[in-house]
């Protein structure tokens, strides 16, 4: 057992003072009697002038210096250690990410169990214990430093939000090492569902994992529909992370109006393609939805956004590439037109884009931004060599969103010497095969393969790849694109004579920005959902929406492996206590011992 105060001690000087008064003597009281029965105490009488008397055996005494003891002791908040050991420095680390939203059990979430669990942590700290308080996903945020007050400590981890962001509590374990090298001696608290490698710092990790069964909507496109004019064949892929098959119901909204309905089966472990055809919708947004309760459902949803940009003019100078040209022509913004003749092109030409498949005219146009594909030399091109019989895949990239890490077979691939103002988004054997960027003010992309030769044409991910290009190649409204993940940062194409930049979140929270050509001041977007952005331009109101995206790849199905043991001191969570106060149990006895002295006073009087 520990001491927090030993200052109360002072007031032991009240129990000598209680049996002082209980050894001065009353003052006497004549009373006339007739009888002589009392002569037998005169020897009594004759001391009665002395201030003091034989201390006697008296209850209400002993009640009030058992009052005294449990004041002082109570005062003196003792503390019942737990493992024997007390820590003045305590750092809790609460996991906010996206998957912290799974159910723990039928009652709350993980998260909502992990904040529980800390408060009750934060209860049997001793009264001097130095608490900080760290949320932790993408990055680490420190939100008490510190702080003793167990009910503003409590109040602050019960208002920790949950997010969409992808992450763990990776983030938060150089925060709290970099903190805990100030201390002697310290505890850190990890409250999370995922891996974490704890290394040098000396924690406990309270494993909030559990089985879980969840559909997850991974994302949603359009395009025009081939059999109907006019109308929009929509596509949604969900996969199905439990171990059986689920049926259910996917809903298809169109600006939150029910649209279509369709009832699927997906096997266990596995993906599938929902097809949405002729849907007759001039909107601006579309909804795909799981009609299924699950233990996540933060990713049963997913949004697309109807382009809003000007008609733009792209040129395809091609021998004869069907694939390309379906591709483009069902994005609805883009008018498409088709040469086999490059000589046809001249400086003074006005398209938005020049797309060379395989062919490189002699004299490029002065204005407008180029897509080269299976061109191995030209304007910034440099092929370093080829590859035959190559797996190509993906990257991480702008342009790749919904389409990143998935691979395809191609007979051959040009490599490419990258230039510095370039990013790569296509590889193969760990070398370049595509990559994009913008330099002296114009936008290229390269694709080093023929798309005839390729397996990527006839998949559902290929017509996603060009419409991210032409978003990316021929940008003309105010968000540089249309789909991110939660904790992306958004660049902004801001008119610099126009008014500030109006965001509005999901959850009705606006943002204003100063306008400022492709400023990427916006990082608010730990809510998945549909965003809208205004600007007013000389009196006229630009409006746009964009749509971010729950990190399904992250956070939707993710393993129970928590904690190496080898990293940490111990990760026993169901021995998570600093200890117990005794001061609410000392507090109960006195009022009790208060109680008891009432009770013989008034007997007495």
């Amino acid at each position: 057992m520990s001491i927090t105060y030993w200052w109360p001690l002072f007031l032991l000087v009240l129990i000598p003072v209680i049996i002082l008064l209980y050894m001065l003597k009353q003052k006497a009281k004549e009373y006339p009697f007739s009888s002589s029965m009392l002569w037998k105490k005169i020897m009594n009488n004759i001391e009665a002038t002395t201030p003091w008397e034989k201390l006697k055996k008296n209850l209400l005494m002993f009640l009030q210096i058992l009052t005294v003891l449990l004041l002082v002791f109570t005062l003196m908040a003792p503390y019942l250690k737990h493992g024997g050991r007390i820590y003045d420095n305590v750092i809790l680390v609460i996991d906010n990410s996206a998957s912290m939203g799974i159910a723990y059990n039928d009652d709350h979430s993980r998260l909502e169990e992990a904040k529980k669990r800390a408060c009750d942590y934060v209860d049997s700290l001793s009264e001097t214990a130095q608490v900080t308080i760290l949320t932790s996903a993408e990055e680490a945020g420190i939100l008490k430093t510190n702080a003793t007050d167990k009910t503003e400590l409590k109040k602050t981890i019960k208002n920790i939000p949950l997010t969409d962001l992808p992450g763990d509590t990776t983030a938060a374990v150089s925060v709290s090492q970099s903190m805990a090298n100030q201390w002697e001696q310290y505890e850190a608290v990890f409250f999370t569902d995922t891996p974490v490698a704890l290394g040098a710092l000396q924690a406990r990790v309270v494993n909030l994992y559990t089985d879980y069964r969840n559909l997850s909507m991974d994302y949603v496109s359009y395009g025009m529909d081939e059999n109907a004019y006019g109308y929009l064949t929509v596509l949604g892929k969900i996969t199905n992370g439990s171990s059986d098959a689920v049926t259910t119901d996917v809903n298809l909204y169109g600006d939150d109006v029910l649209l279509q309905v369709q009832n699927i089966t997906v096997p266990p472990a596995e993906s599938m393609i929902v097809y949405f055809n002729q849907v007759n919708f001039g909107g601006t947004v579309l909804k795909m939805e799981i009609n299924n309760p699950d233990d996540l459902m933060s990713d049963n949803q997913a949004y697309v956004t109807l382009e809003t940009q000007n008609q733009k003019k792209a040129l395809l100078v091609t021998n004869d590439n069907l694939f390309l040209e379906k591709a483009i022509t069902n994005i609805t913004w883009v008018d498409l037109y088709k040469t086999s003749q490059p000589s046809a092109i001249g400086k003074d030409d006005t398209y938005d884009l020049y797309i060379f498949d395989g062919i490189v005219p002699d004299t490029l146009p002065e204005k407008g931004n180029y897509l080269y594909i299976n061109v191995d030399s030209g304007d910034n091109i440099e092929s370093k060599g080829s590859l035959t019989n190559v797996r190509l895949q993906f990257d991480e990239a702008e342009i790749t969103n919904y389409v990143a890490d998935y691979s395809f077979g191609a007979s051959s691939a040009i490599i490419y010497d990258r230039p510095i103002w370039a990013n790569s988004f296509i590889t193969g054997d760990n070398k370049c095969v595509g990559y994009f960027g913008e330099t002296d003010g114009r936008r290229i992309a390269v694709i080093g393969f023929d798309i005839h030769n390729s397996d990527i044409a006839l998949q559902a991910e290929f017509p996603i790849l060009m419409s991210n290009l032409m978003d990316y190649m021929m940008v003309s409204s105010l968000v540089s694109g249309k789909d991110y993940i939660a904790g992306d940062k958004i660049s902004f194409n801001g008119n610099l004579n126009g008014s500030a930049i109006q965001v509005t979140a999901p959850d009705g929270a606006v943002t204003s920005l100063e306008a400022a050509v492709m400023t990427s001041a916006y990082t608010d977007t730990d809510q998945a959902g549909v965003y809208h952005v205004t600007q007013s331009i000389g009196g006229e109101e630009k409006a746009e929406n964009f749509v971010v995206g729950f990190p399904v790849n992250q956070e939707s199905h993710i393993d129970g492996d928590i904690v190496d043991d080898e990293e940490t001191e111990g990760s026993d969570e169901k021995n998570l206590s600093g200890g117990r106060d005794l001061r609410n149990l000392l507090i109960i006895l006195l009022l009790l011992a208060l109680a008891a002295e009432w009770i013989v006073y008034i007997r007495q009087h």
